[in-house]
């Protein structure tokens, strides 16, 4: 299209050039057509949402139980595999059980016989996808384990072919409790895999320490058979923890020997022990506050916390900053605040103070749980009734006011000041 002025008018005119409009309107049918082809693609694009999608997301998520019930049932019925749906669905049943909704809509009874029917019936993909769905961790956790323990000794080789392949390490506390309540039905087969020579290391620490717990004697010559057969240093001195805890006390001299033992893994299981021990060599636990792995001192820190000794006071006091875990240095703190609730560490409170407006302490979070320690109620009172010579609160003030910078311990201070005022 061209522009043209008409002389005689002075006005601009539109000159069509042949074939314009055809074009334009061609081009308008393409674009048409385009929408319509896009529109229609979108459409078969839409997925339906199945039933089993329903009542995996009201029963997982949403915590719809009764809901998720129904819907499952109608899945078990449409679905080619049944698998995912029945495993869900026995889920389901013992979740409503549990947590009351179907006595409250009269379906108790339906829901327990249906529940214990397929306990019976679970078969080996069943119980793995439970198991996957216990790796996922859910509101529904305790009630898909019940699921494993009640099917009993079946459910034990899928157990542990997951903890020896490692898979879903942040449940494998629960797959540990799992075999623990499956308990006496389990050991035969926890005893195999644990001599199994592909089972890793760690493995078989924890399947011998679920055989002691499980506490059925019947497992000593396993567990024997088990000692002989291996050059472990750590695994024999779990075997022998094991069985002390099925009442062989001969164990209990090759325990304590373990405590100074040049190898490490041979020494936490030393000190795990301890716990346990009829006769507990105090002394040595003392000495082994200062052991250089972390593990041991952390459970020697507990062990002191049972068979408490006024002279551990020195190490348990070290191990606040001295670079141990976070999880070991709570384990002292749980302790020396049980001595001075028992009066076990008089002056405690005074020797606190003092490490904590020592400039060597750089670490903030150790600052802050001295701080902590000194805001148990029984070191509050060691330094409300501390010599007026020693003016302890008058300490903490100064300290307060003029060392510490950092404002998160600050806070926990002046939170410690108001009490002792």
């Amino acid at each position: 299209m061209k522009h043209a002025r008409d002389k005689r008018h002075g006005r601009v005119s539109l000159i069509e050039i042949p074939g314009g409009k055809d074009k334009r309107n061609m081009k308008k049918l393409l674009l048409i057509l385009l929408l319509i082809g896009v529109v229609s693609f979108g459409c078969k694009q839409e997925q339906i949402i199945t039933q089993l999608e329903v009542g995996r997301s009201k029963l997982l998520d949403a915590g719809l139980t009764l809901e998720a019930v129904q819907h499952l049932e109608n899945a078990e019925q449409e679905e080619d595999n049944k698998i995912e749906p029945r495993a869900l669905l026995i889920i389901a049943y013992g979740h409503a059980i549990s947590t009351g909704a179907a006595r409250m809509h009269n379906v108790e009874d339906r829901y327990k016989t249906e529940r214990d029917r397929r306990v019976g019936e679970l078969s080996e993909y069943e119980m793995k996808r439970i198991l996957y769905i216990l790796g996922e961790r859910h509101r529904v956790q305790k009630d898909a384990m019940q699921i494993l323990v009640d099917k009993g000794a079946p459910a034990v080789p899928f157990v542990l072919e997951d903890l020896v392949k490692n898979r879903f390490l942040n449940v494998r506390g629960d797959f540990i409790q799992i075999l623990k309540d499956i308990g006496s039905p389990a050991i035969s087969e926890i005893l195999k895999t644990a001599s199994d020579s592909k089972t890793p290391p760690d493995v078989k620490i924890l399947l011998v320490r679920v055989v002691g717990d499980i506490g059925d004697a019947s497992a000593v010559a396993g567990l024997e058979a088990l000692h002989n057969a291996t050059a472990d240093g750590g695994l024999k001195m779990e075997i022998n923890t094991a069985l002390y805890h099925l009442g062989n006390e001969d164990a209990e001299a090759k325990i304590v020997e373990g405590l100074t033992d040049t190898n490490p893994l041979v020494r936490r299981a030393a000190a795990k022990s301890m716990m346990f021990l009829k006769q507990h060599p105090t002394d040595m636990l003392i000495d082994a506050l200062d052991d250089s792995d972390d593990t041991v001192r952390m459970d020697i820190a507990k062990a002191l916390q049972k068979y408490p000794d006024s002279g551990a006071v020195d190490g348990l006091v070290a191990i606040l900053t001295n670079g141990s875990s976070l999880n070991t240095k709570q384990a002292s703190i749980d302790t020396l605040n049980h001595y001075a609730e028992n009066g076990l560490a008089d002056g405690l409170a005074g020797r606190l103070i003092v490490l904590l407006a020592n400039p060597e302490v750089v670490n903030p979070e150790d600052r802050l749980r001295i701080v902590q320690l000194l805001k148990k109620p029984a070191l509050v009172k060691q330094i409300q009734e501390a010599d007026q010579y020693d003016n302890l609160p008058h300490k903490l003030d100064v300290y307060f006011r003029e060392a510490e910078t950092n404002d998160m311990v600050k806070d926990s201070l002046n939170e410690l000041l108001l009490v002792i005022e």
